[in-house]
């Protein structure tokens, strides 16, 4: 996707609408695309995020193939946002039917809803895929843009999907060794060439003392860990991901994957870092098994 991140960089932005008071008009485009799955890609996507050998497709597998059709909206001429420098806040993915990976997904991708935060916008990006006319597939990416605007109040948007949860009972689960050339690895697979996670050099050029590892790269990998975790792994199947991401992965790094308040049907998982006091991204996990 370098053309479309050539593109953002020439990407007029009207701040006037960032400004005021009320809400951003969003564009009303539907971005559609026949999207076939090639199983040497999903094999690599699975041994890039340690997906165990399990009859279900990886619950954010088809987010990431769709990203290419994201980012069109996102640069969608009547959009007001800045595709550089948006933060990438949160994601919910529902996987509503069995999704089969050798038959076509008809993905439509637009606009979703925008509300006020505490430091900006956040706007919501949705994706629905449609199997046999069946609609399978639903997520929704959350994007933070700052701006300095007469509606931003102390308050904003919540930040953590556990609420009152207690973490007494957090156990870890898995660990996540994310290696300098991550995001390069990550990129070649999901076409997200920002350049943000790709090199010490291009992550400066936007304000990172060094690269980061791309949101949804950890996100998989935490889910991963938890399916591995789990007695009936190959059965167990992720019917929905709530995510919060808290704070960047700097590159290269380890991290561990902890679970707690877990149920029959969900659990709250956190990635922390090494010393287990620093929260990368909090998420909830709904699941059944077989």
């Amino acid at each position: 996707m370098f053309r479309e991140y050539t593109k953002a960089l020439f990407k007029r932005v009207d701040a006037k609408q960032l400004m005021q008071f009320k809400p951003p008009t969003l564009p009303q485009r539907i971005y559609t695309k026949t999207l076939n799955v090639d199983n040497v890609h999903y094999a690599a996507f699975c041994q890039e995020v340690d997906w165990p050998a399990n009859e279900h497709a990886h619950p954010l597998y088809l987010q990431m193939l769709s990203l290419p059709l994201q980012m069109q909206c996102l640069l969608d001429k009547q959009s007001p946002f800045p595709l550089l420098g948006l933060i990438h806040a949160a994601n919910k993915v529902s996987v509503l039917a069995h999704c089969d990976l050798s038959e076509p997904f008809e993905c439509r991708v637009r606009f979703h809803e925008v509300r006020p935060h505490n430091r900006g916008w956040e706007v919501d990006v949705m994706l629905e895929a449609l199997q046999a006319g069946n609609l399978v597939y639903r997520a929704i990416s959350s994007y933070l843009v700052k701006v300095k605007a007469v509606h931003v109040s102390p308050l904003g948007s919540k930040n953590d999907v556990h609420n009152d949860c207690s973490l007494e009972d957090r156990a870890r689960i898995g660990e996540i060794s994310a290696a300098a050339n991550t995001g390069r690895r990550y990129a070649k697979l999901s076409g997200d060439y920002n350049p943000i996670h790709l090199s010490v050099t291009s992550a400066k050029m936007f304000g990172f003392k060094k690269p980061i590892a791309h949101g949804m790269w950890t996100l998989s990998c935490a889910v991963s860990a938890f399916v591995s975790h789990q007695e009936h792994s190959q059965t167990t199947t992720v019917t929905e991901v709530k995510c919060r991401f808290k704070k960047p992965v700097f590159l290269p790094n380890d991290t561990h994957v902890q679970q707690y308040c877990k149920t029959d049907s969900s659990v709250l998982i956190d990635v922390t870092d090494s010393n287990d006091s620093l929260v990368h991204l909090s998420a909830s996990l709904t699941f059944d098994q077989a």
